[in-house]
C-alpha cells in the first residue's frame, strides 16, 4: 500500500459520547489517500471500544495511553502520521459530506 497522501490527526480522552460521528465523518469521506491517526489520553469511557470497531473500515491507526493533555496527542498524531497533508480534527468534531472534495 502506498503512503497516504493526507493524514488527519484526532487527540482524544474520554470522547466516546462524540467520537462515533468523527469515526463516521472521516470514514465516509476517505479513501485510499487518506489515513487517519486518533492518538486517545487512556480513555475509560467506551472510546476504545469505538476505535476498536472501525480500525477495519478504512486507514485507522490509533494509540491509547496516557499523555499530557491535548498538544502532546497532536505532535504524537503528527509524528505517527505518514501522509504528505497533515490536518487536524477534534474528536468531537465531524466533516460535513463533501468535505475533502476540494482538497483532491
Amino acid at each position: 500500500m502506498s503512503a497516504p497522501e493526507l493524514s488527519i490527526v484526532t487527540p482524544s480522552y474520554n470522547q466516546a459520547e462524540y467520537i462515533e460521528d468523527n469515526l463516521q465523518s472521516v470514514l465516509e469521506e476517505a479513501d485510499e489517500r487518506v489515513e487517519h491517526v486518533v492518538v486517545d489520553g487512556g480513555s475509560d469511557d467506551g472510546t476504545v471500544d469505538l476505535l476498536r470497531e472501525y480500525e477495519d473500515k478504512y486507514q485507522l491507526r490509533w494509540v491509547s495511553e496516557p499523555d499530557d493533555g491535548q498538544s502532546a496527542a497532536l505532535n504524537k498524531g503528527v509524528e505517527m502520521a505518514r501522509g504528505e497533508w497533515i490536518g487536524w480534527q477534534n474528536s468531537d468534531d465531524y466533516y460535513v459530506d463533501g468535505a475533502f472534495a476540494e482538497f483532491w
